[in-house]
């Protein structure tokens, strides 16, 4: 046992949530009292007023609550509500104690200073409500009480099921227009009908209220809305939307939030968007989402159709009945043609920029973060966020690293100039189609490999590997029940809770957007979410090490964020129980070197980043020594082993 008397506030402050409700209940009470005297035309009797037995008792409990609260607060949180919140306790604590003072003057002969009890009463009960109501949002949410009276009086299952059914005939009657006609045999009239939707509502919506913050000039929260990239990007933390699913969608949900929301989408300060407005994007995003691939901003044409009409069949151009045009491929040789350019275009272009800008850090004798970019096999591995996917440009890596601003610490390369416009479009067009690695180029590279004896790890060994684990399948009622309702509660809290496939019961749990409005009030709703949590973040929230505490309730926890926030050495023990956590994400906190034992004891970690923590490059470097399969970040590379020579 190490008592430690400065941490004395901190524990008397996390009893505010117990000492609050008893002001509320004994002075609302004495109101009460008070009000039924007032109708009865009943004077203040001469003994005391007969509600002073309450008030005593609740002024004490309000200045009680007031200095634990004031204790509880981040005194550096700028929010504005929080200020409200502490000011009007301290209010409601001076006035409950005038008002618990002039009843006691009264009880003691100062007959005429009743009505001024009654008065200093009836002004001090408004104020603790208004304090008790601006306290229970920051703890549930902006309008959480007027959204207790809409889901009354407003019968939201009705508005949906009229939205549905627009959009259903919307749908329809989109999909009976030419575009469809003209695509016989190609059976996508959603994605006609958002097609439709992205050229005449969605872009011109995008291009007036969101590419100011979020276009090639700007990209705040390193999102771009002016090309597909970012929109249409899965393996981002939080994905802009999820096809097929506008309820789900990070993008409805902020462009909903109230107009004085910080996160609301378009900013405050600006004008929101209309109901028209924001139903038209979710139909595209039921529609799927489309953002035709002709160009950056699209021309006609659903997703997979080249130009006005007709279907495109991997880049070749086709006419409206199937046949080939101009029977340009009628000899054959057409179809390898493609593959032909997609080499040259290798071997000319892609190879030497590889070559130029990557190899250094990503090369035979370097691989930071366990990637190499000169070898086909690792360039296209398996990872958590795959670097090539052959075939798809927008969901690989590769290429979101290298279109980050140059202020972006993830940008690839790290230091120099950026790739051009031109250099990545030459990616893209070389992803897109099927990432052609010359067989010739590739047996020079294995000779290059199989020469640097010693170079290059073995393949069991390459860092940041992450398993295969089997699909989360829950049959029981009962638990099915417990995680659906926390998952509500938790959404009706402003957390983002959703399954992460359709395949999966597997949840994730994204606390960040509510910033220092989270704390452990917020992260004990997990609880019903223990058998299906795979994905926690709480990065730059409020918790405190009473809820890392209390992480080892979830077995299934495989990804963590724990940036910025308390966390310490002392509470990795807690994380080593969790069977399957594989990458964990500790930047910011006060983890330091003593720690890094436990981390290595930790046989499921493949991951963990350290940037701006305690831990020295030397710790991580032995901590990387000390367990090959561990991908170890600090926010620079880990210093290589030099030989020793002389002069």
């Amino acid at each position: 046992m190490n008592f430690d008397p400065s941490a004395l506030p901190d524990l008397f402050g996390r009893f505010h949530p117990l000492l609050l409700h008893f002001p509320i209940a004994l002075l609302a009470w004495a109101a009460v009292v008070e009000l039924i005297c007032v109708y009865r035309k009943e004077s203040v009797p001469g003994d005391g007023p007969v509600s002073l037995s309450w008030v005593v008792p609740g002024a004490s409990f309000s200045i009680l609550a007031a200095i634990s609260g004031w204790l509880l607060a981040d005194p550096a949180d700028p929010d504005s509500a929080l200020a409200w919140h502490r000011w009007l306790g301290v209010s409601s604590a001076f006035l409950a104690t005038v008002t618990a003072g002039v009843g006691i003057a009264v009880a003691r002969g100062h007959h005429n200073a009743g009505n001024s009890y009654r008065l200093a009463l009836f002004l001090c009960v408004p104020v603790v409500m208004g304090a008790g109501h601006i306290g229970g949002e920051l703890k549930w949410g902006d309008g959480f009480v007027e959204k207790g009276f809409e889901n009354v009086f407003f019968a939201p299952e009705v508005m949906e099921l009229n939205q549905s059914e627009s959009s259903s005939s919307q749908i329809q009657a989109l999909s009976k227009g030419p575009v469809e006609q003209a695509s016989q045999g190609v059976s996508q009239p959603a994605e006609v009908t958002g097609n439709q939707l992205y050229h005449d509502v969605v872009r011109p919506l995008l291009d007036t209220h969101c590419i100011s913050c979020h276009g090639p000039e700007k990209s705040k929260g390193k999102l771009r809305l002016d090309i597909p990239n970012d929109v249409k990007d899965r393996l981002r933390e939080e994905p802009v939307f999820i096809a097929g699913d506008p309820e789900a969608s990070l993008l409805i949900e902020l462009v909903k939030l109230d107009a004085e929301d910080d996160d609301r989408m378009p900013p405050p300060e600006e004008p929101g968007l209309t109901a028209d407005q924001i139903k038209a994007l979710e139909d595209w995003i039921r529609a799927g989402g489309p953002w035709p691939e002709d160009s950056e901003r699209g021309r006609k044409g659903p997703v997979g159709f080249r130009g006005e009409l007709g279907p495109a069949s991997h880049g070749k151009s086709r006419i409206l009945d199937g046949h080939e045009e101009d029977g340009h491929e009628e000899d054959g040789h057409e179809e390898d043609e493609e593959p032909d350019d997609l080499e040259s275009l290798f071997s000319e272009q892609i190879y030497p920029l590889l070559e130029l800008k990557c190899f250094e850090c990503h090369g035979e004798k370097k691989q930071k973060g366990g990637l190499r970019l000169d070898l086909a096999k690792p360039a296209m591995a398996d990872r958590e966020f795959p670097t090539i996917i052959p075939g798809d440009a927008s969901g690989s890596e590769l290429i979101l690293r290298i279109e980050l601003p140059d202020d972006d610490e993830d940008r690839m390369p790290p230091t120099g100039d950026h790739l051009s416009l031109e250099e990545v479009s030459l990616f893209r067009k070389w992803i897109d189609g099927g990432a052609v690695w010359p067989s010739e180029e590739a047996v020079i590279l294995e000779e290059v490999e199989e020469s640097s004896v010693g170079t290059s790890k073995p393949a069991a060994q390459t860092p940041g590997q992450l398993p295969t684990f089997s699909p989360i399948s829950i049959e029981d009622p009962e638990v099915i029940k417990s995680v659906e309702s926390a998952a509500r509660a938790l959404t009706n809290s402003g957390v983002r809770v959703a399954p992460i496939s359709q395949s999966d019961s597997a949840y994730e749990a994204v606390f960040r957007l509510l910033r220092k409005n989270a704390g452990d009030a917020q992260v004990q709703m997990l609880k019903g979410l223990e058998p299906v949590l795979t994905r926690l973040d709480v990065a730059g929230t409020a918790v405190s090490r009473i809820s890392v505490a209390g992480l080892w309730k979830f077995r299934k926890l495989r990804i963590l964020n724990l940036s910025e926030t308390v966390t310490t050495d002392d509470d990795l023990a807690t994380l080593a129980s969790l069977p399957e956590l594989t990458v964990l994400n500790l930047f910011g906190t006060q983890v330091s070197d003593a720690g890094l034992d436990i981390l290595a004891q930790m046989r499921s970690l493949k991951r963990v980043y350290l940037w701006r923590t305690k831990v020295s490059p030397e710790g991580a470097k032995r901590l990387a020594n000390s367990r090959p399969d561990l991908l170890v970040d600090i926010g620079e590379a880990l210093s290589e082993e030099e030989p020793i020579t002389q002069d």
